[in-house]
């Protein structure tokens, strides 16, 4: 046999196992897809062939080709994409109904949160401003004792003032 012939037949081979391979492949990721165990994708995936094809780690073309027959080249994987599809749509498990509580709770506890955060910063703006306040209230008090201590002193001056003029008012008489 030829080096050219024994290519070809090696490649013949390995394209006549290809579709098992591929079909194994698929077959795989849908059972982990069913089961929420995803590899590739995560678990929070969409049910979509672009996921499926993720997933199994094939071409999107591999799952959407077509013969020229028209029909699907992997029609029971198509087949049963669909009835997983399907049921997923049709069963909203309480499970779904759970989580969809769970995410509500968490948006409700996130709006909390930020209410409190919020709450925390006018908090801390008024106590700031009552501090203020309380310092300045302070400064007033002293001034005022300034005010009171330079009036007695004023008063004081004025007092003995006035009693050097009746002095001196009497020596002049």
């Amino acid at each position: 046999m030829k080096p050219s012939a024994k290519k070809l037949a090696g490649l013949r081979r390995y394209h006549a196992e290809r579709p098992v391979k591929t079909r194994l492949k698929l077959l795989e990721a849908l059972d982990r897809m069913e089961s929420g165990h995803t590899v590739v994708v995560g678990p929070e995936f969409e049910w979509s062939k672009t996921t499926l094809a993720r997933e199994a780690g094939v071409n999107i073309n591999t799952v959407v080709r077509k013969l020229a027959s028209g029909e699907w080249a992997f029609p029971e994987i198509n087949d049963r994409f669909e009835q997983l599809k399907n049921k997923r749509r049709q069963v909203p498990s309480a499970c779904d109904a759970n989580e969809e509580k769970i995410a509500e709770l968490r948006n409700e506890v996130e709006g909390l949160r930020e209410q409190n955060r919020l709450l925390a910063l006018e908090i801390n703006r008024r106590g700031q401003q009552i501090l203020e306040e309380k310092e300045r209230a302070e400064r007033m008090a002293v001034y005022e004792q300034q005010n009171a201590s330079l009036r007695d002193e004023i008063s004081r001056i004025q007092a003995s003032e006035a009693s050097l003029v009746k002095k001196e008012a009497r020596h002049d008489h």
